[in-house]
């Protein structure tokens, strides 16, 4: 059985090389996705479906140029956090750059639940609309 680190660094290479069949394979069919502050995105969306169309909208409201770098991981019993910083440039030219912590609590070798959090929500709150 894979460890919450493989899993996750899993999730992570599918993620960097753009692989959302094998991204949504370390997932659990019934995932929890909680998407902090207010705005076009903000919510809680559950399941693959759902979270995949959530997903695929931060790609069209970029132009494709979204992407989120995993700067340092750390698991404790069934979670993971991730320090990430998350960026992307709106087709306006408008950008952003974002610190975050993701974190993800892993059941039965799945990715069950992710929270999200800003270092600064109300600027990502703008950039989202």
């Amino acid at each position: 059985m894979s460890t919450n680190l493989e899993i996750f660094h899993s999730y992570n290479n599918a993620l960097i090389e753009g692989d959302f069949p094998a991204v949504f394979e370390t997932m659990a069919d019934d995932i929890i996705w909680h998407q902090p502050g207010n705005h076009s995105t903000s919510g809680v969306k559950v399941g693959k479906e759902v979270l995949g169309a959530h997903l695929a909208s931060f790609a069209e409201k970029t132009n494709g140029t979204f992407k989120v770098v995993t700067n340092w991981v750390s698991a404790n019993d069934n979670l993971v956090a991730a320090n990430v910083t998350f960026l992307g440039t709106r087709t306006d030219g408008e950008g952003l750059n974002m610190s975050g912590i993701d974190l993800f609590r892993i059941e039965n070798g799945k990715i069950k639940e992710v929270w999200l959090f800003s270092s600064d929500q109300e600027v990502e709150d703008a950039f989202w609309g």
